[in-house]
């Protein structure tokens, strides 16, 4: 069997590009596939604001070294001030002094600077819009096919959910990914307005649509933002804008009611993210195991990492395990005819 590229990479998330970046640091040849228009994963950013995941945890120090080396500033999340919180009757309280993700860590201009500058040193090995829908291991490779062609690899990497690789004719465990069932409202404002009346932008909601509310304003507080986890299915109402507008009115006043711009990202509907049974999420974290390779696939996503899995951490985690695989096992590419 002549190969396209030694390691082929499937996915193009955090993990993929941290391990692609890897392998070319180490001298290897791949290519990385991505069934989304765009790399990044779960990691999505909108005018600097964050879309996926926000925050990066002290100890959690890979995420935290990549920012470095990249040159990214990493600042608090904003918690001085008073919580709110909503019952399910209405009833609304504006006096807890509390504040869930103190200590918490955000990227200045989004966590998408990260991947963004991982994506943009694999130049011509990225390739998007090619949606992976077979993998099949051969005595010499593997080979996968997308709508556009087949590829054929000394070795593929699965960096992506472990549901979204079952259709791809993988037996692999149904194991639940972490927050695909959600979605995610942003609001703009051209000032964080609520630290004026002494909160800090956060809220726990029994109403909804939003669960739970977190200021999202830049570090500098040059605009001010806020964010809405959506309770589970309540994104996809025709209303759910209309519907958290009236809520952020509710809790925070008027004016926010009437922000400057607004972004929603409804995960649960994403193809590349969710599967049908992502739209019934877990009651807790889940625990969450390395995925054992076979002779020619190693899997890599944040769902396979066993100490911060269903993290950012964690999909830095798998790929550490992923290139020390790879290390381990292939030998170098020159014996091998290729095209």
């Amino acid at each position: 069997m002549t190969l396209d590229t030694d390691v082929l990479i499937v996915g193009a998330g955090l993990s993929g590009l941290a391990l692609a970046a890897a392998l070319r640091a180490g001298g290897r040849e791949l290519a990385v596939l991505e069934a989304r228009g765009r790399a990044g994963g779960r990691v999505l950013s909108a005018g600097g604001y964050d879309l996926g995941p926000a925050w990066i945890w002290p100890h959690q120090h890979r995420i935290l070294r990549l920012a470095r080396d990249l040159g990214l500033r990493t600042f608090e999340q904003h918690s001085a001030g008073r919580l709110i919180f909503e019952n399910a009757q209405g009833a609304v309280r504006r006096d807890l002094d509390m504040a869930p993700m103190a200590g918490a860590l955000r990227v200045a201009g989004g966590l998408a600077r990260i991947t963004d500058a991982l994506a943009e040193g694999l130049g011509g090995a990225l390739h998007l819009s090619e949606a992976v829908t077979g993998v099949r291991e051969t005595g010499a490779g593997v080979i996968v096919t997308t709508a556009q062609r087949s590829w054929t690899a000394r070795q593929a990497v699965l960096a992506l959910p472990p549901r979204l690789m079952r259709p791809m004719g993988l037996q692999v465990a149904d194991t639940p990914t972490w927050m695909a069932g959600h979605a995610k409202l942003i609001a703009v404002y051209d000032r964080p307005f609520w630290r004026d009346d002494g909160l800090n932008g956060d809220a726990i909601s029994h109403r909804g649509p939003l669960a739970e509310i977190h200021d999202a304003s830049p570090e500098d507080g040059r605009a001010g933002a806020l964010f809405g986890f959506a309770l589970p299915g309540a994104a996809a109402a025709e209303d759910f804008a209309e519907r958290a507008l009236a809520q952020l009115s509710r809790l925070f006043g008027a004016r926010a009611g009437a922000p400057d711009a607004m972004h929603v990202k409804d995960w649960s509907t994403d193809p590349a993210t969710a599967t049908a049974a992502d739209r019934v999420p877990p009651h807790a974290h889940p625990l969450y195991r390395p995925i054992a390779p076979t002779e020619r696939l190693v899997f890599a996503g944040t769902e396979a990492a066993p100490t911060e899995g269903g993290f950012l951490e964690g999909a830095l985690e798998a790929a550490e395990a992923a290139f020390r695989h790879l290390a381990a096992n292939i030998t170098p590419l020159e014996a091998t005819t290729r095209t």
